[in-house]
């Protein structure tokens, strides 16, 4: 069984008696020792030019198949980064825009 680190909830009091609550307490420790929040996940790419909007802070990993771009977007316009595979690090909402003709492997690994 995994255990990732969640964030407690509003009604979790920070301190009480002067003392970090245990929740806050476990929350700080596992965001310090760098225990992640959440598994990778599998993306399956569809039609090619196949955009991934990122669900929340992490990184999308891009490896195999016949890939011919790859742009970033976080404001509206895509940006060529010059790759066709790597590691791309990206925050809630950013794009990734793909254009392949031999299906890639992606991966999203939540930070």
């Amino acid at each position: 069984m995994s255990v990732y680190r969640t964030v407690p909830t509003y009604t979790q009091p920070l301190q009480e008696k002067g003392n970090t609550t245990s929740d806050w307490y476990r929350y700080f420790q596992h965001t310090d020792s760098g225990l992640p929040p959440a598994n990778e996940t599998a993306v399956v790419p569809t039609a090619s030019p196949f955009v991934y909007g990122a669900p929340r802070k992490g990184f999308v990993i891009i490896q195999g198949g016949t890939v011919s771009a790859i742009a970033f977007s976080r404001s509206g316009p895509f940006y060529v980064t010059g790759q066709t595979a790597g590691v791309f690090p990206v925050n809630q909402n950013d794009q990734l825009q793909i254009t392949y003709s031999g299906v890639p492997n992606v991966v999203f690994v939540p930070q």
